[in-house]
């Protein structure tokens, strides 16, 4: 893996109360020195987090600051004089020489500007301190200070685009939400926004039915509220990543950039896992209030449902029920999981329509879910800025054989999806860390882009 270097071309910190701010190369600053460095940047994204996080580690002079509540003008370090609290914007702008770049320098746009959440004194003596700041998007903290109380009773994926929309406040540029198939009425029940989305996110069916369960999360192009199906079926990165067990990496080699450095397994398939979570076989009791009935819905992967159902997205090769489930199926043992849920009928008369009734997202949504972290993997790559969470890469992974001639490993190769993701950005190098997840072994997919 090469060694990249990141060019911090802004780098600006405002005060909580907007009446100071310090810039690194402000000329102001010039005949004190550098009134601070930064050390580090971790830069975090995830489909399983609705916003972003980041933690930026910096060094400062005891004069890096004018404090403006010294009636002598007198200057001080930046957390006192500043002073570097909670609620200070942060405005920054890194080139790497891979990708697009962190760009949040947009002094008009609050979502294009990151917000101190923490602020810790890791060393202080008599000349420098050294303070560590934990930074989060503009979603992160509105989302704590939003209640939704409306009522809503269009297709699940209006509802949310209305809700970041008018809610949030998000502008639309920023919204990207597959549409869904399923229409649900509920009321906002005074639940912060992103509370309420993720209640929403796993009773979600696509345009294609097969796969129910949604994934709201941020990233530097925008929110997300996406299917599975959405992830599986988009295009992988341009670039193909290659792994060939950690052998150097010579800064002339072909592709260097697009090298591997470390690859971790964390996770591999779990067989009790599976069983317990529905995957393979499922039953879901069914309760309707309006009539004090019961019903019941039993499904199983050898029945031509949950991942076997033709419509079923996956990133390799359809994945087979093991033998000895088939064998302890065919005995009559298929309730690997229990489900139990109230129809939501919300009217007195029997045959009302049930409400965005859970008998279309119990059973498969569980399996879902589960069926998809059932590999994740760990990778360290050169910074690419361009990689985003809930992109896809396309992996060759060197086969462990004699015979390289045979081309990379089948099982191991393929696309994964980008579960999360660290850009680390020093001065000096700079790094990538992706984690994977993937449902199925194998570099042949099958993907469904059809609509119901």
């Amino acid at each position: 893996m090469q060694a990249q270097g990141s060019k911090y071309e802004k780098f600006k910190i405002i005060s909580a109360n907007g009446r100071n701010s310090v810039e690194l190369g402000d000329d102001e600053y010039k005949e004190y020195g550098a009134p601070f460095r930064i050390l580090s940047i971790f830069f975090y994204e995830n489909i399983l987090s609705p916003y972003i996080t980041g933690v930026i580690t910096i060094q400062s002079t005891l004069d890096a600051a004018v404090d403006q509540d010294d009636t002598q003008g007198r200057r001080g370090s930046l957390h006192s004089a500043l002073p570097l609290e909670v609620g200070c914007r942060i405005l920054i702008k890194i080139q790497d020489t891979l990708g697009k770049g962190i760009d949040y320098t947009d002094e008009r746009d609050p979502f294009k500007q990151l917000y101190v959440e923490e602020v810790t004194v890791l060393n202080k003596n008599a000349s420098r301190e050294t303070v560590q700041l934990r930074v989060i998007s503009k979603i992160g903290w509105t989302n704590n200070t939003k209640r939704v109380t409306g009522f809503y009773c269009n297709r699940i994926s209006e509802s949310v685009k209305f809700i970041a929309r008018f809610q949030m406040r998000m502008p639309s540029s920023m919204i990207h939400v597959d549409d869904s198939s399923n229409s649900y009425a509920f009321a906002g029940m005074t639940k912060r926004p992103f509370d309420l989305i993720a209640m929403l996110a796993k009773q979600t069916i696509p345009q294609n039915t097969a796969n129910p369960g949604y994934f709201a999360y941020e990233t530097r192009s925008g929110f997300h509220f996406v299917s599975a199906d959405s992830m599986i079926n988009k295009e992988p990165y341009e670039q193909t990543y290659w792994y060939d067990g950690g052998v150097p990496c010579h800064v002339y080699e072909e592709h260097a950039d697009y090298k591997i450095a470390t690859l971790t397994t964390e996770k591999d398939q779990n067989l009790t896992s599976q069983i317990r979570s529905g995957v393979y076989s499922n039953k879901t009791v069914f309760f309707d209030p309006a009539s004090y009935k019961f019903t019941e819905l039993d499904v199983s992967s050898e029945s031509g449902k949950l991942f076997k159902d033709p419509k079923f997205s996956t990133l390799g090769k359809t994945p087979e029920t093991p033998q000895i489930l088939i064998d302890d199926m065919n005995e009559g043992n298929t309730s690997h999981r229990v489900q139990t849920a109230i129809l939501n009928n919300g009217a007195e008369k029997e045959n009302i329509d049930v409400n965005n009734s859970p008998e279309l997202y119990y059973a498969a949504g569980s399996t879902r879910y589960n069926i998809l972290f059932s590999q994740k993997h760990t990778i360290t790559i050169p910074c690419n800025t361009d990689l985003e969470a809930g992109d896809t890469l396309n992996l060759e992974i060197e086969k462990v054989s004699d015979n390289k001639e045979q081309g990379p490993d089948q099982k191991a190769s393929g696309v994964y999806i980008i579960q999360s993701l660290c850009h680390y950005f020093e001065p000096e190098k700079s790094v990538t860390s992706i984690n994977l997840i993937r449902d199925s072994y194998g570099m042949h997919f099958s993907k469904n882009t059809k609509k119901a």
